[in-house]
């Protein structure tokens, strides 16, 4: 059993001691052997009511010259003592990624773990440390399980204070360091792991499937047909998002950030082409291309490169290309047309990008947080050792396959519930002229959020009531962007990045289709 870590983190003279004071000679906490490590001397000195903490002080220089010497300390107090807690107040101007590198040294991983991370802010300072202090302050921020605010002198000042962390660290619990009984309360909730809320979640989808049933049993409404629908969703996505994740997490843990700002072409054009040329090859559909899209772009790869292959690679890749084959008899006019139309707007939209580049951040912070628990995700550069490596690679693939998979779940749930019950209202407007009709296969594509590689027999099942240009609609805009695609980004990506992507997506490839139907290849 690996001794639990309680983390404090916050800039200098933010209140840290004077939080351990409180929190660790409360009653409760007299018959705990306590192992408090202290990376920061402030004004205020840490003193033990019930003499059950032992205290380590590491000066900086010590960590920034010898953290060698830290480890062998630590891991020789831990053999000998075996306290039940850890607390760590830590510095207040040094990265928490050289925390979570020292802590997972070999020597000291296997005895202990970071359990919480709270962060500790001044009211009246913080806004104006935060464009003073560099990265520090915002990655202590964005990797912590709560806040706590002092120095609060109004509702209207807490309330300003919590918008700005959870600008950072989205929808993070924030207390004033007054609530001392929920702040204890919290510091002690127990986590609940992503397998057995997935567990609670499938036990709590069967029941309410058994109760909905019961109800609506009367009204002939088809829940058995959303749910065979919602699974077959499911069963479909599954295999290539945990393929996206796989591949995603390689490029997170085993590709630097150097390596890809060296080796990836400069030019625009070249990195298009790469992209493309990528998507190609990849056997992945839209589930897998998001996870892929957000490490690229956390890697430092452009915008509108990354966005081309996003959007390029669930179209053109080889498995899409064969289930089009199949699905349409071995047309081969559908198949090439399908890519073609696919590469162009694809380009196109990167090219978008280019020209008109996202005035705010693109990626949210929740995505850098999701992994700060375990102590593994913001110390990655530092680990140089193979067994690391691995070990951070799997533990990295089950955090984003949970953390991704959550939003699969919703996007599907919905994706069902339209199948089954909206179709009939599109199918009504198959004799209207071309452009309506295109606008209705895009957006059908856009709720049905089928899987890119069998959505090509759906839409084979509308060939009869829809020109060819309208099918082409359906098959390049909805494995580029669909609700569940949506619900995916928003896991990684600011609200307004996402909303820009799909508007620019859906124009261009209403244009580029209609211009392609317009050439007379289109069935209009």
């Amino acid at each position: 059993m690996r001794t639990p870590i309680y983390v404090i983190t916050g800039f200098l003279d933010a209140g840290k001691t004077t939080f351990l004071n409180s929190i660790l000679n409360k009653w409760e906490c007299r018959d705990l052997k306590i192992l408090l490590m202290q990376f920061e001397s402030g004004e205020e000195s840490f003193s033990g009511q019930y003499h059950n903490c032992h205290v380590m002080n590491f000066p900086k220089k010590t960590l920034e010259q010898d953290t060698k010497q830290i480890i062998e300390q630590v891991h020789s107090y831990l053999l000998d003592h075996t306290p039940d807690e850890i607390w760590i107040e830590w510095n207040g101007v040094t990265p928490f990624a050289q925390l979570q590198s020292l802590l997972l040294h070999a020597s000291l991983y296997s005895l202990c773990r970071i359990e919480k991370v709270i962060h500790i802010a001044d009211a009246r300072t913080l806004e104006g440390l935060l464009g003073k202090t560099g990265e520090a302050l915002p990655e202590q921020i964005s990797n912590c399980d709560f806040g706590v605010i002092r120095s609060v002198y109004s509702d209207r000042n807490f309330h300003h204070v919590r918008k700005l962390m959870r600008s950072i660290n989205p929808g993070v619990k924030i207390y004033e360091m007054e609530q001392t009984k929920k702040i204890y309360k919290e510091v002690y909730r127990k986590k609940v792991h992503p397998a057995n809320m997935l567990s609670k979640g499938i036990l709590c989808f069967i029941l309410l499937y058994f109760i909905i049933s019961s109800i609506f049993q009367i009204s002939q409404t088809p829940v058995n047909r959303i749910i065979n629908v919602f699974l077959g969703i499911m069963l479909q996505a599954i295999p290539f998002l945990l393929i996206g994740v796989i591949i995603s997490s390689a490029i997170q843990v085993f590709v630097s950030k150097d390596a890809i700002e060296r080796k990836f072409p400069k030019r625009l054009s070249s990195g298009l082409l790469v992209a493309v040329l990528a998507g190609f090859c990849l056997p992945v559909c839209d589930c897998a291309s998001i996870p892929i899209f957000r490490s690229l772009v956390k890697k430092g790869v452009p915008i509108p490169v990354a966005v081309t292959f996003m959007t390029a690679t669930p179209v053109i890749n080889p498995v899409v290309i064969l289930s089009t084959y199949y699905a349409f008899s071995g047309n081969l006019h559908i198949v090439i047309s399908r890519v073609v139309l696919g590469i162009i707007a694809a380009v196109l939209i990167g090219l978008t990008f280019a020209v008109w580049p996202s005035r705010h951040k693109v990626l949210s912070s929740s995505f850098d947080n999701f992994l700060c628990n375990c102590g593994c995700y913001g110390g990655m550069e530092t680990i140089t050792t193979r067994k690391g490596k691995i070990g951070l690679f799997i533990r990295h693939s089950q955090g984003e396959f949970f953390n991704v998979g959550k939003y699969l779940l919703i996007g599907a749930f919905f994706s069902s519930i339209f199948q089954i019950i909206g179709t009939k209202v599109f199918a009504a407007q198959s004799g209207a002229g071309f452009a309506l009709s295109l606008l209705v296969m895009m957006a059908m594509a856009f709720l049905l959020s089928l899987c890119s590689s069998s959505d090509a027999v759906v839409a084979r099942s509308f060939a009869t009531s829809f020109p060819l240009g309208a099918i082409m609609g359906f098959l390049v805009f909805g494995p580029m962007m669909d609700i569940k695609n949506v619900i995916m980004l928003s896991s990684g990506f600011t609200k307004s990045f996402i909303a820009k992507l799909l508007m620019v997506t859906f124009f261009i490839c209403f244009i580029v289709i209609f211009l392609y139907a317009q050439l007379g290849f289109g069935g209009i």
